[in-house]
């Protein structure tokens, strides 16, 4: 009776596992999508769509070590769906040297960012520049913890996750949609949308919002919302022009 009753549960734990595993797979391709529909017509395909190049090699440095932790995300889900944990944990070594070079590059890329659209007409330079900070900054703070608490794979796998989409409002405020491109706020909303899927699948799969995924995306929400009323005011302007400068 004790053998019966523990092959169902054993079985029941392996279904959740892998439900579990497919959900965070998906979760990364969606994510992949978002970047590439996003950057396509600026630049994945921009000579297919005839846009005008990037003149700085920065953008360039930041473009491929943005996309190659993307992809990396991708694998990692991959991997650890089929059980390739080893392999998994050599690739996190990359993982943890692209993310400090995303964190310095991204601010490296806002500022060129800014000083580029900084005198065209009707583009809010300064305000771009501050929600640019605060993706760098939703996206730096999970994911250092997510290398602290690496071996401790629920925290770990929903910190990166979430530090991942904090970023994705740059892909969202990128889509050829008219009320997305260029607005930070409904870009901002689209990636809320994200994190609030993550905390769905926490409270249907185990009846409540993993610790990992509450306060890292309160901390994704906050510092994104708080970018907008700051940009907004003098002393960020006058930020903004001393950057420029």
């Amino acid at each position: 009776m004790a053998t019966a009753v523990a092959e169902p549960l054993a079985s029941g734990a392996l279904s959740r596992r892998a439900h579990e595993h497919l959900f965070f797979w998906g979760m990364s391709v969606a994510i992949a999508l978002v970047v590439f529909i996003g950057f396509a017509r600026t630049y994945f395909l921009a000579d297919y769509f005839h846009a005008k190049p990037f003149a700085a090699p920065i953008v360039h440095v930041h473009a491929a070590v943005f996309t190659s932790w993307i992809l990396l995300l991708v694998i990692q889900t991959s991997l650890a769906g089929t059980g390739n944990v080893r392999i998994h944990r050599r690739l996190g070594l990359i993982g943890l040297g692209l993310a400090p070079a995303m964190v310095i590059l991204g601010v490296l890329v806002a500022a060129e960012m800014l000083r580029r659209f900084a005198a065209v007409p009707g583009f809010d330079a300064p305000g771009i520049y501050a929600v640019a900070l605060s993706e760098i900054a939703g996206f730096a703070v999970p994911v250092l913890f997510a290398f602290r608490l690496r071996r401790r794979s629920d925290y770990h796998k929903r910190l990166i996750l979430v530090g991942t989409i904090a970023m994705m409002t740059a892909g969202f405020g990128r889509w050829p949609v008219h009320f997305l491109l260029h607005q930070p706020l409904p870009a901002m909303c689209c990636t809320f949308v994200l994190l609030a899927i993550v905390a769905t699948y926490d409270f249907v799969s185990t009846r409540k919002i993993h610790r990992a995924t509450l306060l890292g995306s309160a901390w994704v929400v906050a510092i994104e919302l708080m970018s907008l009323p700051l940009s907004h005011t003098a002393a960020w302007h006058a930020f903004a022009a001393w950057s420029v400068s």
